[in-house]
């Protein structure tokens, strides 16, 4: 029971650096957080339409609308028609929003391969597992 106290402590400690991070990141975008959360999930997963986009980061349509006008603007995203459907639009992030994401985050993603390489493929499975099930007891608890 300790270590699970001990793990669910380093949790903690490691959402709030997390959150720091974020924070650290939306202020050199220039960019809110809301807004940033859009560019990092456009730079992660690639182009979308905006109701996917608005499902992801937890916004509605009209909230996303805002926040894309504002990305837009600042030169972080772009919207395009969909090439299959001429009526619908994707959003994606551009070569500015990649850039800067790459001088953010790349040296952390670096860091991260060399930790990760210290783990054998069982224990990462492990870890992968154990994450996977915390998401979503997070997201549980969002829908209560």
């Amino acid at each position: 029971m300790q270590l699970a106290m001990a793990v669910q402590d380093e949790l903690r400690r490691l959402t709030t650096d997390v959150d720091t991070l974020d924070e650290l990141a939306a202020r050199r975008f220039g960019i809110n957080r809301t807004d940033m959360r859009c560019v990092d999930v456009l730079t992660a997963s690639g182009p979308m339409r905006p109701s996917e986009l608005a499902a992801a980061v937890k916004l509605s349509t009209g909230g996303l609308s805002i926040a894309l006008e504002r990305l837009e603007r600042a030169g972080y995203i772009k919207r395009r028609q969909h090439q299959n459907d001429r009526r619908s639009v994707v959003v994606e992030a551009t070569h500015k929003a990649h850039a800067v994401d790459e001088e953010i985050f790349g040296g952390i993603e670096e860091r991260m391969r060399r930790v990760l390489g210290a783990y054998q493929a069982a224990e990462l499975e492990v870890v992968r597992r154990f994450l996977t099930e915390t998401r979503a007891a997070l997201r549980l608890e969002e829908q209560t």
